[in-house]
């Protein structure tokens, strides 16, 4: 089923298409490889079977990352539920040769929350460049103790508010919680189509088949969270 104008434009922009004529019928795909050859995957999805077409399809391998590699001017996209705040689901890094794809926010669809219940949510998609961050917490008065720290474990992790701008004028708050996956795009080529990968696919249905546009694959068993 075809989406809405605005959900296919945005997906439209996620993989920096040029040209995109409004008649494009561009849908995301997820699931694991059946089988791949040079010219197509076939999927085993979550309703069935889909078979991609692979000619001009860009190719990613998407791999483990960390809050702390998050720095100031690092250009990232981030599925997010809620307002006031906005929390995020997953962190995608982009290397600098994708700096500026599908930049903005929009509407996405339902994934899985995984720093939760981990059933589906309504999600939307924020992508953009992390400004100067806040932690989050409001200001309160203090008090100052000085002394000998004993040797308790410090806590692992925690959460971050990050600023990130788009655009001209553009900026979202994001709260991500110590559980969100985060994870990078890296460089990949047809190698890395392997029966078993778990797969996040942006397509063409303008033909009648599915025309793969970028084609997301987890490394080593990932699975792709956005």
């Amino acid at each position: 089923m075809l989406k809405p104008l605005a959900l296919r434009l945005a997906t439209a922009g996620l993989i920096g298409l040029a040209g995109v004529s409004a008649a494009s019928a561009l849908e995301r795909v997820r699931g694991t490889i059946d089988k791949a050859d040079a010219s197509s995957l076939t999927l085993k999805t979550e309703t069935g079977t889909e078979t991609i077409a692979l000619t001009g399809a860009k190719v990613v391998s998407v791999v483990p990352s960390s809050l702390d590699q998050i720095k100031d001017g690092t250009f990232i996209g981030t599925a997010t539920k809620g307002e006031n705040p906005m929390t995020a689901l997953e962190v995608v890094l982009f290397p600098e040769s994708m700096r500026g794809t599908g930049e903005g926010h929009y509407g996405w669809d339902a994934i899985t929350d995984q720093t939760a219940s981990g059933s589906k949510v309504k999600s939307a998609m924020t992508n953009g460049t992390v400004k100067a961050e806040t932690s989050g917490a409001p200001k309160v008065k203090s008090a100052m103790t000085n002394g000998t720290v004993k040797a308790d474990k410090p806590a692992a992790g925690g959460e971050r508010t990050l600023t990130v701008g788009y655009g001209k004028d553009g900026t979202k708050q994001i709260v991500v919680p110590a559980s969100a996956p985060i994870v990078a795009f890296e460089p990949a080529d047809a190698s890395v189509l392997k029966p078993g990968a778990k797969v996040f696919a942006v397509v063409d249905k303008e033909s009648g088949k599915l025309d793969g546009k970028l084609v997301a694959v987890g490394k080593d068993g990932l699975t792709p969270p956005m």
